[in-house]
């Protein structure tokens, strides 16, 4: 098999890969609509795109043994195929950490997750890891060590949100328990889904320079 039809095979792994990064950000929008909206359809949309990313990931899967055995990669190229394995799994994570969130808000419906008091936090979590989620796609397709670099000043802006979220779930929180774990769970996935992120920049590095940083 000629060079050719192998830089075909590592185009079409990264176009996965940006494909993924995609529909990962679509996905916490959409949860984070559902969340802050109480939009009982956002939620179940998020949940039943789930099945495309994880049909991604398994076509990267599928992708990347064909490449070692087929071929002999150079070191870049050997770096993009384990990289690629990385960040595959780091955006399918990202896409079940927004359905998590959905599922909060279907089994609370009509019901609403998140209070009044709450709504700012809750918000500025959610356009954070929207920033993130956007950011990645943008890294992937870039590779500039530098942006992706920069992923991690958006993810301490999330850990910032969740740590004033918590703060007000421990100060009296006068909406009941069973609210106050819902809120510390969502919160929760909001940071995973920032620091699932901050992972695929980390490839991204990796990719670029040959060495981890972050």
């Amino acid at each position: 098999m000629g060079r050719g039809s192998y830089d075909e095979q590592l185009d079409r792994l990264t176009g996965v890969l940006a494909t993924m990064s995609r529909d990962a950000g679509a996905a916490i929008r959409g949860a984070s609509a559902a969340l802050l909206d109480v939009d009982r359809p956002a939620a179940e949309a998020v949940i039943a795109g789930d099945v495309v990313l994880d049909r991604c990931r398994a076509e990267a899967e599928a992708m990347i043994p064909e490449v070692l055995v087929r071929h002999q990669p150079v070191a870049s190229d050997l770096r993009l195929v384990v990289c690629a394995l990385r960040i595959a799994g780091a955006l399918e994570r990202m896409g079940d950490l927004a359905v998590h969130v959905a599922k909060v808000v279907l089994m609370r419906h009509p019901v609403g997750v998140v209070p009044e008091s709450a709504v700012p936090v809750l918000t500025a979590m959610a356009d954070a890891a929207a920033r993130i989620a956007d950011k990645t796609t943008v890294v992937l397709a870039t590779r500039d060590p530098l942006d992706a670099m920069q992923l991690g000043l958006d993810d301490d802006e999330v850990d910032a949100a969740q740590e004033r979220l918590l703060s007000m779930l421990v100060a009296g929180w006068p909406y009941g328990v069973e609210s106050a774990i819902d809120l510390a769970l969502v919160g929760r996935y909001y940071e995973r889904y920032a620091d699932q992120a901050v992972n695929v920049a980390r490839q991204v590095v990796y990719l670029v320079t040959g060495t981890i940083r972050l």
